[in-house]
């Protein structure tokens, strides 16, 4: 299955929306307006549910606890999470899932639909509020599974490697850097480059914008970063 490459999306505080779209070489291209009515939306995250690597739908959670796709309404009270996202086909089936943590630090897992709607939630684990930030966008281990990194509040970042069984879908974390906290966003764009292997965005406060390019192993799953623009902190928040 190829990693899609999504691109870069920034919701500004006037609630404009802005999408930088991937060159190829790991930069993104000049951002592009798309719409100016998202100064309720707390964050979004986009899917590729049928597999062909295109981008096809968006979730948005707004500050009132609503979860809307790019079909419609998919249902309400979803202000009791404080991270969600889709790191994509966790659960074997075509649509991408949607992972949530609560306010008690326990992970949920939403099976995806093809049409954009969820299944109900299930318990993925406790713990997880160890983390400052939790992200993900497609396999960074070259198995084919979509896998986690999560960063704690001392700045390490773990890799969480994707099982294919949504029962269970992470295997053991296991630690791949320290210094993560100069970072205020990290962002799982997908494949950025083309090289077919998922990539990551990190943002420092004031705006520096670094690439940090995958490279397919467990061990060691990202390249030397590199800075690949300014500026960025124009945006409340980012997302893939």
């Amino acid at each position: 299955m190829p990693v899609p490459s999504f691109g870069l999306f920034g919701i500004r505080p006037n609630g404009e929306l802005n999408y930088h779209p991937p060159r190829g070489d790991g930069v993104f291209g000049p951002r592009e307006l798309l719409a100016t009515d998202y100064t309720d939306v707390k964050t979004a995250s986009n899917a590729d549910d049928d597999g062909d690597g295109i981008a096809d739908d968006t979730w948005l959670w707004t500050t009132d606890g609503r979860l809307s796709s790019s079909y419609g309404y998919v249902g309400g009270g979803w202000n009791k999470y404080d991270i969600v996202f889709s790191p994509g086909n966790l659960g074997g089936a075509a649509g991408y899932d949607i992972l949530a943590r609560d306010a008690s630090g326990v992970l949920w897992i939403f099976l995806g639909y093809s049409d954009g709607t969820v299944t109900q939630a299930y318990r993925v684990g406790g713990g997880w509020d160890a983390y400052t930030q939790i992200i993900g966008k497609g396999d960074l281990t070259g198995d084919g599974k979509p896998d986690l990194v999560a960063r704690d509040t001392s700045g390490a970042l773990w890799l969480y490697v994707g099982t294919g069984d949504w029962h269970a879908p992470f295997e053991a974390r296991t630690k791949i850097g320290n210094g993560w906290n100069a970072y205020d966003s990290l962002v799982g764009v997908g494949d950025n480059d083309y090289d077919g292997k998922a990539d990551l965005i990190a943002r420092e406060p004031a705006g520096d914008l670094y690439f940090y390019k995958g490279t397919g192993k467990a061990t060691a799953p990202f390249e030397t970063k590199r800075k690949i623009g300014t500026g960025y902190n124009i945006y409340r928040v980012m997302f893939s």
